[in-house]
């Protein structure tokens, strides 16, 4: 049966202490000339050496293929010495892009041309400006362990890895950081990696391919209201639903009362990502695994009706 060539841009990810070897993971390089990276905070936290990663190059893939994705990671797998855990996503959509700078993509839409960052090629973008815009201002789940750090920000920007909130394209550092993540994102599961295989049916049924995720919803009136940037956006039903803000429409106009709604985003419509232990690999070396071959996860592409696409390792 043939099979249709689609364009699989691979603006490949990296993160901690983890290189993606195949398809060649960027590690937020584009074209540099030299051994280090321009710009660790191009498009996201990869959290390695800046002597890491590949120039930008585009791919392309037959859907139904097989990839076979190759990285080495740093801190041991599959034994008792680290809880070790390897996730697999891509995102597609017209907007995936390397763009043409190491430059990061702005925050303030003056920055960008004809004031929108999502079109504005000059900028390599994987999430958009409206998602991380949700996470900027959305508060932060602080039932989550920081260890010692003192945390900087009250939004899903800081994390006990990113305790000051800082900026890297587009990504939203509270996702980033733990899964499966509890709010609507992008990122389509791949493959879960776990040292620990009974945890398997919690992440094929937890996963955002087969389960919704709901979002707090604040009516648009109060968003372009003076308060627009000092609110926050509840994380939970009760905090959303008790969300409460009288707006003036104008001085002749009666008062009204505006509400959060608690939202259900609808799945990705994916098979649950296939979960299985991890490879063996050992502490502080960043090589092969068992007998010297190369840790790696088998992926058959489907049948993905974008040209534009991102995978990433984590």
């Amino acid at each position: 049966m043939a099979k249709f060539a689609r364009i699989f841009l691979l603006l490949a990810t990296v993160q901690a202490d983890m290189y993606l070897h195949n398809p060649r993971g960027s590690n937020n390089r584009l074209d540099e000339a030299k051994r280090e990276r321009n710009n660790a905070n191009r498009l996201f936290d990869s959290q390695n050496n800046n002597r890491g990663g590949y120039n930008v190059g585009s791919l392309y893939y037959y859907q139904e293929s097989m990839l076979s994705v190759e990285w080495t990671n740093q801190h041991s797998c599959g034994d008792q010495n680290t809880h070790c855990e390897i996730i697999l996503q891509y995102m597609c959509g017209d907007l995936v892009r390397d763009g043409t700078t190491t430059q990061t993509i702005p925050d303030n839409r003056v920055q960008c041309k004809n004031y929108n960052c999502n079109t504005d090629k000059t900028f390599g973008m994987h999430e958009d400006y409206d998602y991380y815009q949700e996470c900027k201002y959305r508060n932060r789940n602080k039932g989550l362990f920081a260890a010692d750090q003192n945390l900087k920000k009250d939004s899903a920007q800081a994390t006990r890895q990113n305790p000051a909130g800082t900026r890297r394209g587009y990504e939203c550092p509270e996702e980033r950081d733990y899964y499966p993540y509890w709010h609507p994102s992008p990122w389509k599961d791949i493959a879960v990696l776990t040292n620990d295989a009974t945890r398997c049916p919690f992440y094929e049924e937890e996963s955002e391919n087969v389960k919704g995720r709901y979002e707090c919803v604040l009516p648009k009136e109060y968003l372009r209201s003076k308060n627009y940037r000092r609110y926050k956006i509840p994380n939970n039903e009760a905090d959303c639903l008790a969300f409460s803000h009288i707006h003036y429409p104008s001085a002749f106009s009666n008062a009204t009362e505006l509400r959060g709604e608690w939202v259900l985003r609808p799945s990705h419509n994916l098979p649950p990502p296939e979960c299985r232990e991890t490879d063996w690999s050992r502490d502080n070396h960043l090589g092969n695994g068992v007998g010297g071959f190369p840790n790696t996860y088998n992926w058959t592409l489907p049948n993905i009706n974008e040209e534009s696409c991102t995978l990433r390792i984590r």
